[in-house]
């Protein structure tokens, strides 16, 4: 009886293989689900006048981003958003936010995060410091020789954001103060 499920086992096994391999073949070769979606990402191109072309494409929103970010988290004034984050979260979030932009712009990429009211709810950011965000976007823009008209265009696609970012009437406390009573 052993030997019987031995031979049966190497022929399975044989044969077994054959078959897998044949499946993964035809899978591998027939277009369908997520394979045809990447295939469709990967012939979009963005727009020739887009934001994103205009401005130098990917590689020149993953700079500003970087040196953004980078700003921010030398900004004494910013420092409550970045204390306590570990560097892998600082490069996950560098991450959202150039493929935020990079959509927004009308580029290829695929924003996964969340909307922007939920990813700043509670955070209490004035429009002193969306002001200042916006002076070290600027500032990065420059850094990388975006051209006038295009950094007006990324300004105003931001300034979109203002609202969902922006908590007005709230009255959080600053860090190393007490909360304050509620009402």
């Amino acid at each position: 009886m052993r030997n019987e499920f031995s031979r049966a086992g190497r022929s399975m096994s044989r044969g077994g293989t054959g078959t897998i391999l044949a499946a993964m073949l035809v899978v591998m070769l027939m277009p369908g689900g997520r394979a045809l979606a990447q295939e469709k990402k990967m012939e979009t191109r963005p727009a020739p006048d887009s934001l994103y072309s205009r401005m130098g494409g990917y590689d020149v929103i993953a700079e500003v981003v970087t040196d953004f970010v980078m700003q921010l988290g030398q900004d004494k004034a910013f420092e409550r958003f970045g204390g306590g984050r570990s560097h892998n979260s600082l490069v996950k979030t560098k991450q959202l936010v150039t493929d935020q932009i990079c959509n927004l712009t009308g580029g290829p990429c695929d924003y996964i995060g969340r909307d922007m009211k939920t990813a700043h709810a509670g955070l209490a950011i004035t429009d002193a410091e969306w002001d200042a965000a916006i002076k070290h976007f600027e500032i990065s823009l420059d850094k990388f020789k975006v051209k006038e008209r295009e950094k007006r265009d990324f300004i105003a696609m931001l300034q979109k954001l203002k609202g969902d970012i922006v908590e007005k009437g709230k009255d959080y406390p600053t860090k190393g103060e007490a909360p304050k009573a509620q009402n």
